[in-house]
């Protein structure tokens, strides 16, 4: 399933004519530390929004970011999703009225295990979902999005992906009183992106 993590950076400088290549930089592993916990739990929150980031992408660009973030045996996996999941999406848009929107955050994120070469995260994530310009169409979902992560290269990188619905505040799942909602995020902490 094609749930995966948060594309950040630019492009590198490509032949011309070349189509632009979003890179992915390394998840946060410093040379000292290449297996800390906080490398697997930033990197993990990096590859649990991959999705929104390869929405507005060209087949062949995100699958060149997935072979860059995905490790050797979950790339062939991701690139059948793209073919599956995510051309069919983009199709399915492109005849609509307005502007697609595709964004995807992180609100809470939690290291679930860390024994190196693996690690596994959870991040509780919100989807918003329309086409800007037109009224009444946006929706918004929330998931918890769990990525298992392998020291592949040293680097993390994306191994598998579940997802399953909610916690949702406001929509379907929704927890009947805040004790509910934070009993359902027990252990999950704060997360804002680095500055």
């Amino acid at each position: 399933m094609l749930v995966v993590g948060r594309m950040l950076g630019a492009s590198s400088s490509p032949d011309a004519g070349a189509p632009q290549v979003p890179q992915v930089p390394p998840a946060a592993v410093s040379a000292d530390q290449p297996a800390s916990p906080d490398g697997a739990l930033e990197a993990g929150v990096r590859y649990a929004t991959l999705m929104a980031e390869l929405f507005p992408l060209e087949p062949v660009e995100a699958k060149a970011v997935v072979d860059d973030v995905a490790s050797r045996a979950y790339v062939p996996a991701l690139g059948a999703a793209i073919e599956t999941e995510l051309v069919p999406l983009q199709r399915q848009v492109a005849g609509l009225a307005g502007r697609p929107v595709y964004r995807q955050s992180v609100l809470a994120a939690k290291l679930v295990s860390h024994a190196p070469p693996r690690a596994e995260v959870s991040a509780w994530v919100m989807l918003v979902a329309g086409q800007a310009g037109v009224d009444s169409n946006a929706m918004a979902t929330f998931s918890t999005i769990t990525v298992g992560l392998v020291l592949e290269d040293d680097r993390w990188r994306l191994d598998r992906t579940a997802e399953t619905p909610g916690p949702s505040p406001l929509l379907r799942d929704a927890p009947s009183t805040v004790d509910t909602l934070v009993a359902r995020l027990d252990g999950f902490a704060d997360w804002r992106p680095a500055t």
